[in-house]
Parts: C-alpha cells; sequence; structure tokens
C-alpha cells in the first residue's frame, strides 16, 4: 500500500502538483477511503472559505499604499537592496548596549582573572605601626616568657648537661 496523500490534499485541490504527484494522488484516493474522506473535509473547508465575503480596507488604505509605492519606487533598485541588507546592522543602542557588554565579559573578565585582580589584595607592611603595635602588646610581659626557656633548653639543652 501506498504512503497516505493527506500532505498533498491541498496543493491537489489548488493545481499546485506536478503531472506524477497528480496522479499518484488520483490513485491514492481511489483506493483509501480515509484520504478520500479528507479530501472532501479540505473541500469543504475551501468552498466555506471562498463563500466570506471580501475583506473592505479601512478608509485611506489605498492612497497610503500607493504613496508607499511610489516612494519605493523613487528610492531605486540598489537603494532597497541596500536598505534591506544593511538594516539588519542599524545601529540601534541596545545593540550597542549588548554588543559592549558581550565584549567585556569574553575579553576583559579572563583578562582580570589572570591579572590577579580577583585575588586578594595585599597592602605593603608598615613597620613602624607593626612595632608601636608589637610593643604595646608586649609591655606588660617579661623578656624572657616559658616558651623561650623551652626553646633555648631543647637547642642547646640544659646548663647542668654538657653541649654535644
Amino acid at each position: 500500500m501506498s504512503r497516505h496523500v493527506s500532505v498533498d490534499l491541498s496543493a491537489y485541490l489548488d493545481g499546485a502538483l506536478g503531472v506524477r504527484d497528480v496522479e499518484r494522488v488520483k490513485a491514492h484516493l481511489d483506493t483509501c477511503a480515509s484520504c478520500l474522506q479528507e479530501y472532501k473535509g479540505v473541500q469543504e473547508v475551501q468552498r466555506l472559505l471562498r463563500s466570506l465575503p471580501d475583506p473592505t480596507p479601512r478608509e485611506g488604505f489605498t492612497e497610503r499604499l500607493h504613496w508607499q509605492l511610489q516612494r519605493e519606487a523613487a528610492r531605486g533598485p540598489r537603494l532597497r537592496f541596500l536598505n534591506g541588507v544593511l538594516g539588519v546592522f542599524a545601529v540601534r543602542p541596545i545593540r550597542v548596549a549588548l554588543a559592549a557588554s558581550a565584549v567585556v565579559l569574553v575579553l576583559g573578565l579572563p583578562l582580570a582573572w589572570m591579572t590577579g585582580q580577583f585575588g586578594p589584595r595585599q597592602m605593603p607592611l608598615d613597620t613602624d605601626a607593626y612595632l608601636r603595635h608589637y610593643v604595646v602588646l608586649s609591655a606588660d610581659r617579661s623578656l624572657v616568657d616559658e616558651a623561650t626557656t623551652t626553646f633555648v633548653s631543647s637547642d642547646f639543652g640544659t646548663p647542668d648537661q654538657p653541649i654535644r
């Protein structure tokens, strides 16, 4: 059995198929009841659409259309072509903003990352402030504390033990 022709029915009714396709659709409609029923449905829809009244344009439509066509004809074919092609690249503020932000994201962020802009900030050491802070913290402690004696005794031994 051949494939169903429901896809080709509208073109068949409009006379838009080639000779081979017309013959194929006719032969299929003679043998397939479901496609024949769908064909009659498409015919009925076309008949209903043709019975509708023609739409009436609003007042002044034909004059506006006439003047628009006159302006297009005065521009010339080359200018119309350029307007159509270059119209895609027309400068609009939103396009410029989007393009600029894309450039910043694509180029700026990796560059900033590689140069260490996102790393921790290291301040230069202020030695005077460090010494003042150290002196204030150590003013109430003795110069020799428990940690110092432990360190010295572990490296050099106790005074009653000989140094090796």
